[in-house]
Parts: structure tokens; sequence; C-alpha cells
């Protein structure tokens, strides 16, 4: 990676709407944010931030769990507010090469309606709706881009209901995560057709690997009852890749042909993306997010578009460095310049 001149990096942290950057940054040893997508990666984001504890001040005034954290990163004239998260544990750990106190926090709430087993039978509804009672019954509001889908009866039997909502999400073709208080969930396909944020080449990368793999399903197969014709219907979707010759068959119970061909679209989708994984590190970039889509330039036949599923940046006291998991993005549109 050439020489380039790279400004201080920028750290900002309140708890309880508390500013106490002052107490974290001259004792920071690390803090990492970590983004998932909502699609791939169906963890709730968080946030880890590590400090020496030598004069014993953190762990004599550790942070009650479940309060709110807000930072902002980046830097001096580049910052991305991160938003609101919620600790959900502290630690402690010595050794002879120090004493360190880690906090860790989520996007999502810790409070118990978030984790309790649940089961419940929506009856002549929509996922929307679905969606707005689940955000409703937790405390948070809903945000919701795409086109509805309309169920006549869905169970949710003893599962969580952030987890219930993810899969549904994953098997109709949705990206969900949660975003400062909001469940948000939007169409896969406006996700993925969205532009380029940053083209990453040779001068801000620091190391790069890519596979490529044929090792996924070919074909995808969903059946439905039609009850018009009283027989099965199966709907045949062909992934672009042919060198495998698997065919993946989804045994999900649906009710009418557009649920059937929305599961075998966002399949279909999904295995495509596949094709090519990679991890990138780089310098650090605060503009890259999950669920977005980078360029790479200057790597040969590996020059393209790729669709974030995860994006780690992290400050320590050696700089600023952004780590990025990718797929294949399924869509070409023309990106934005390096900047």
């Amino acid at each position: 990676m050439a020489d380039r001149l790279i400004p201080e990096p920028y750290l900002y942290v309140e708890i309880n709407n508390r500013d106490v950057s002052a107490y974290i940054t001259p004792f920071l040893l690390s803090f990492r944010y970590i983004d998932n997508d909502g699609l791939d990666k169906n963890e709730s984001d968080d946030v880890e931030i590590e400090v020496e504890d030598s004069q014993s001040f953190f762990r004599d005034n550790p942070p009650a769990r479940g309060s709110s954290l807000k930072v902002r990163f980046g830097y001096v004239d580049k910052i991305r507010d991160a938003g609101v998260f919620f600790i959900d544990s502290y630690s402690f750990r010595y050794s002879r090469s120090g004493a360190v106190f880690t906090i860790k926090a989520l996007a999502k709430d810790v409070k118990a309606s978030f984790r309790t087993l649940k089961t419940t039978a929506f009856e002549n509804t929509t996922f929307k709706k679905i969606a707005e009672d689940i955000a409703k019954r937790n405390g948070y509001k809903l945000y919701f881009e795409g086109a509805d889908i309309y169920f006549k009866r869905i169970d949710q039997y003893k599962e969580r209901d952030l987890a219930f909502l993810q899969k549904l999400c994953q098997r109709y073709g949705y990206v969900c995560k949660i975003s400062a208080r909001k469940i948000v969930i939007r169409d896969m396909d406006k996700v993925l057709g969205g532009s380029v944020l940053y083209v990453l080449t040779p001068e801000v990368v620091i190391d790069l690997d890519i596979e490529v793999s044929s090792l996924y399903a070919g074909d995808i197969d969903v059946a439905y009852l039609d009850l018009n014709k009283k027989e099965a219907t199966v709907d045949k979707k062909k992934t672009e890749v042919k060198a495998s010759q698997n065919i993946q068959v989804e045994r999900v119970r649906v009710e009418n042909k557009k649920q059937a061909e929305r599961i075998a679209h966002a399949q279909k989708t999904q295995n495509e993306m596949k094709e090519f994984k990679g991890r990138v590190r780089c310098i650090g970039i605060p503009d890259i997010y999950a669920s977005g889509k980078i360029g790479l330039s200057g790597f040969g036949k590996f020059d393209r578009e790729y669709y974030v599923s995860r994006v780690e940046h992290e400050i320590t006291r050696n700089g600023y460095i952004t780590q990025i998991e990718f797929y294949k993005s399924p869509q070409q549109t023309g990106g934005k310049k390096k900047k």
C-alpha cells in the first residue's frame, strides 16, 4: 500500500446521554463497530470498547446493563453516527501484561421482550402488518420499503420476534435489521440495486482474499398447492452459474403462486451472489456500511461490484482499519469514483 497521509481517528461516546469520551479515549485499547446487513448476517449490530484499567476506574464504576450507548466515529472531517446501542455485558481481564475492561453493546434492546420465545397465529394479514405488530409490542417503530405479501395464515411457533421476522425476510427476499430503535425492512432487490459506496484500489487496501465457488444449489424448485388445479405446482428458477448440478428444494408451506415466486427469486438471487465470496482490509473508511456496495479496481478479473454483508470498523492505538466481508453483486450499476 502506498504511503499516504492519514488523519487522526475520531471517537465520541455517550452513556445514558452523558458524554464520556474524556474518560474513554485516554485509556482506549480498541473500539470495534460491527455492522451486519440483515440478509446474509442476521446478527444484531454491536459495539465493543476495550480500555486499559490499571487504575481500576472502570471496574469500580461499571455501566449498568441496559444503559444506552451512543457512538460517533471516523475522522474529524468525516464523522459517522453509528446510532444507539444498549449495553449487554461488561468484563474484566487481568494478566501480567495489564488490566483490561471491556464493554459490549447491541443495537437491539436487551429487555426481555426481544428474548422471549413466542407462539402467535397471524391470520388474514400482510407481512408489513405482522412486522408492525411485532415492532409495536417491543416498543419499536417500523420502516418498511417494498412490495407487501398477503397471508391467510402464518404461525410464529416458539420463536423470538426478531428471529421470526428475519426468517421471513430471508425467505421472501427482504433485508431486516434494527437501527436507532427502528426495525428496518427493505426489499432485497432495492437494496442490491443501490449505487457503489466506494471503489477500493491497491492504494488503500491492506490485504484482500476472494474465493470463487460453485458449491451451492444450481436450481431452485419451490412446490406449492394450486387450489384451482388441486395439484402441486412447481416454480423452477435456474441460477446463472452452470457448474453446480445440485437442486435445492424449498419445503415451505405457501398459499399461492405469488408467494412461491418470491421465495424462488429470493433463493436464486442469494445463491448467485455466493459465487464470489471475499474479505478485504483497508484504511478506515467511515462511509462503507453493510447492505451497501463496493467496487474493486486494479485487481484484474476481480474488478467489479460487490455486495457488502458485514463491515467491522476498528480504532486502536495503531490507527483506524475497516474490514469488509462481501459477495458478488447480482446487479451491476455505475459506481462512484474513489475518494
